[in-house]
């Protein structure tokens, strides 16, 4: 099993200068700020970005506003807010079915899948859905309804989920946060049906111990498995969480898309691995709910978050949750560099 190379930690540079620039160690403190954005502030939580495949324009989705969609015809914005996913919900019949989680949009043969996910805040009464359209615009989404739902007692937690094309190429949902962490089943050819029972892939029991937010993506002969970890969303200013429980980004990665992960000293990510490669620095707070696109107008393949702000009178305000955009070059293993 071959381990990460520091290689793979390296925050540093800029994507305009594309070079390389120092390398940092891997345990660096700090991190590349995201890329400025023009125009006004949007909300994002939890974001998708996809470009369309007829215009390159960018689709960004977000977590609320019933699985919000932004677009904008320059990375670096400014980002408009032209409607919804599913502006009348979801068909799936559980509590916060009007409150769309963590959309994940991708294309495939023609169609944009969007999964999203249906839940109330504490709850394990939760829901996968999938929704399909061919353009992305506003009312072009077809909800085609629920894929997997979990309940109280269940050892995971139907949330948060992320497709990905496995190496045999089978569709691959990976999914889940909390009660047993990271989980992952194949779906059948249609996108939709559960073919195989959900095998977990990812573990915490280090405090504070919560893990969510994945996303696989595929570089060279390496799947990634990325997850977001500690305390997200909601903070008090005056009794802030000890420094470093916040939300941050860990990474492991594995042959197959099914695992096992291992992060760069080898452990698995089953038994608390995960080498730290996003965190809190400067004005940017709890980073967190991953994502990567590749851009067809630069060739980079772009790392997608949200974060909340440090500083300012919008400090530590999730209703103030904002887009940030690093670009990473994978020449070295793979470096995440600053935009």
């Amino acid at each position: 099993m071959t381990h990460l190379t520091s290689a793979f930690y390296t925050l540093c540079a800029s994507l305009v200068a594309l070079s390389l620039g120092s390398v940092a160690s891997p345990l660096a403190t700090t991190f590349p700020d995201p890329l400025a954005l023009a125009g006004d502030h949007v909300y994002v939580h939890d974001p998708s970005l996809i470009q369309r495949e007829s215009d390159g324009k960018y689709f960004l989705f977000t977590s609320h506003d019933k699985a919000g969609i932004i677009t904008a015809d320059d990375l670096a914005g400014p980002w408009t807010e032209i409607g919804s996913v599913l502006p009348d919900g979801s068909s799936i019949d559980l509590p916060g079915n009007n409150d769309i989680w963590a959309p994940d949009v991708s294309f495939h043969d023609g169609v944009y899948y969007a999964y999203y996910a249906v839940s109330v805040s504490g709850s394990m009464d939760s829901g996968i859905g999938l929704a399909t359209s061919t353009s992305m615009d506003p009312g072009t989404w077809t909800d085609q309804g629920q894929v997997f739902r979990t309940q109280t007692g269940d050892p995971y937690n139907a949330i948060d989920p992320t497709l990905t094309i496995d190496e045999n190429g089978t569709p691959l949902l990976t999914w889940g946060s909390y009660w047993g962490d990271i989980y992952q089943f194949n779906l059948g050819n249609d996108f939709k049906t559960v073919a195989t029972d959900p095998v977990q892939v990812a573990h915490n029991s280090t405090p504070p111990s919560p893990v969510e937010g994945s996303f696989v993506w595929k570089n060279g002969d390496f799947f990634y498995l990325f997850t977001s970890s500690g305390q997200c969303c909601s903070f008090d200013p005056n009794n802030l969480p000890p420094a470093g429980n916040e939300y941050k980004v860990f990474v492991g990665r594995s042959a197959s898309a099914h695992g096992p992960f291992v992060d760069q000293a080898g452990v698995d990510m089953r038994n608390n691995g995960g080498t730290l490669v996003l965190a809190s620095h400067g004005d940017v707070f709890a980073p967190g709910g991953e994502g990567i696109f590749t851009d067809s107008k630069s060739g980079k393949d772009i790392f997608v978050y949200h974060y909340l702000h440090s500083q300012g009178s919008i400090a530590y305000v999730e209703a103030n949750s904002s887009l940030g955009l690093n670009a990473i070059d994978w020449s070295s293993v793979g470096a995440v560099w600053a935009v």
